[in-house]
């Protein structure tokens, strides 16, 4: 086994790879509110719900509060759990209105640390969620210790992965000079790997069977 740090494993999945187009959206609005929706479903479903949201809202916040719950469940019925999804979504919208005037680029400048703060304590959105947020919404790198990146790190040899807060500090401090675009290519990349191997039964097909992870600690 060879064994390898967090921007190895980086660099070798960039080189067998493609991580472009990953999480679409027409506008950061749209990332915003798929990132609610994709909970506990598929993209297929998400994106019927997305059609709809949009032509009734334009995606926009303040738009999004002028609907009734019963009119915004319909939208997006699609995605399932629709009546805590609504509720989530306008929470969510609430926070954008309340504290930018729905004004996204004012948002996208505040401190990534005090953002991601508000933003978990909105009712509704957990860690992993509020990561998505941060990083395709808002625009700060974050490493989101999703499903997936746990199931290939246990197959790289990390078998005790920590929980989510933990392991994401510990996996930061060992990314260097990581930008956005970094942590969004790494994202979308484990998420990829994943859908083309099923883990762990497939892992020994892939190009990372012959690689050991060096744990960060």
């Amino acid at each position: 086994m060879e064994k390898i740090t967090l921007n190895q494993l980086y660099d070798i999945m960039y080189d067998h790879m493609d991580p472009t187009g990953w999480w679409p959206g027409r506008s950061d609005w749209e990332v915003i509110w798929s990132t609610i929706l994709i909970q506990n479903t598929n993209w297929k479903n998400v994106a019927k719900a997305l059609t709809s949201l949009y032509y009734a809202t334009d995606f926009l916040p303040q738009n999004i509060l002028n609907m009734t719950n019963e009119e915004l469940s319909k939208m997006i019925a699609s995605a399932g759990f629709y009546t805590r999804k609504t509720q989530t979504i306008k929470n969510v919208a609430t926070y954008f209105n309340d504290n930018f005037d729905c004004d996204l680029e004012l948002a996208q400048e505040q401190n990534k640390r005090k953002l991601r703060q508000e933003i978990l304590s909105i009712h509704g959105i957990g860690p992993e969620t509020a990561d998505v947020i941060l990083m395709y919404g808002l625009r700060k790198g974050e490493f989101v210790v999703d499903t997936y990146s746990r199931r290939l790190f246990t197959c790289l040899g990390w078998k005790n992965v920590p929980p989510y807060e933990k392991a994401k500090v510990l996996i930061e401090k060992n990314l260097d000079n990581f930008t956005l675009r970094n942590y969004q290519n790494f994202h979308a990349m484990i998420d990829t790997f994943n859908q083309e191997y099923k883990l762990p039964q497939q892992f020994d097909n892939s190009f990372l069977a012959k690689y050991e992870l060096i744990i960060p600690y």
